[in-house]
């Protein structure tokens, strides 16, 4: 069985932040078991370490960092974080399931997935930080604040553009979904990739079930986002609804 560790949140208990939906996109695409536990932001280290989970990267300072998603699978006792690894680690060690990287598209996702990052996380998450501290629980809310008044030097209630910034600002968001559409126009088929899903779909997913969760189905960004491009994007949302 896999244990997926994903982020509390206030009730209802659901996904929410963009990197754990892309790892429950993949475990449910793969038709893989698991369980799902749900930690808040001060118990990732604590816990993630006492079942042999690496870190996902490190801090500024060097400290190591550990992060959600992340897996331990009791099948090869074996613990991963960080989305893309996981995709690679279940690729590789349930390889008879359907493949989120089918070969000969590995070299052509991991150059997808940091150009993606790039163009489609820094302009989102000025309106995505703000609301984690609305979704989170008080310890989670907590750790946060502290964590982006480090990392940006500012207060996340500082954090969310108003007013004609605000405007400006989703602009850029819409020009980056512009550049996306562009790539996948270029494909024969509805996703990136061509007539079959593969982790670069799951990552653009992500981030699109994200904006709904955390800022609101019912937000004014959100539905622009499933107008913009002739409503191409509420198309790709509706299509890998059966993972989510």
């Amino acid at each position: 069985m896999i244990t997926f560790y994903d982020l509390a949140r206030k009730s209802p208990q659901t996904t929410w932040s963009q990197n754990p939906f892309k790892t429950r996109f993949a475990l449910n695409y793969k038709k893989l078991p698991y369980r799902t536990v749900y930690l808040e932001l001060p118990e990732l280290e604590s816990e993630l370490k006492k079942v042999g989970i690496p870190p996902s990267s490190t801090w500024g300072d060097g400290r190591p960092m550990y992060t959600s998603p992340s897996i331990f699978d009791d099948s090869t006792n074996t613990g991963v974080s960080d989305s893309y690894r996981i995709a690679q680690y279940l690729d590789k060690s349930y390889p008879d399931t359907p493949k989120l990287f089918p070969p000969g598209t590995e070299a052509l996702q991991a150059a997808f997935y940091a150009q993606f990052n790039e163009l489609l996380r820094v302009p989102t998450f000025p309106f995505l930080i703000p609301t984690f501290f609305r979704i989170m629980n008080p310890p989670s809310a907590e750790y946060y604040s502290q964590v982006c008044a480090r990392r940006y030097g500012k207060p996340l209630a500082d954090y969310e553009p108003k007013g004609e910034e605000r405007v400006e600002a989703w602009k850029k968001v819409e020009a980056s979904y512009n550049i996306l559409y562009g790539w996948l126009s270029q494909s024969k088929g509805p996703y990136f990739m061509g007539d079959t899903i593969t982790f670069a779909d799951f990552a653009v997913a992500g981030m699109i079930y994200a904006v709904e969760t955390c800022i609101g189905k019912d937000s004014k960004e959100f539905r622009d986002l499933m107008t913009w491009n002739n409503g191409r994007w509420a198309e790709f949302r509706e299509s890998v609804e059966q993972y989510a």
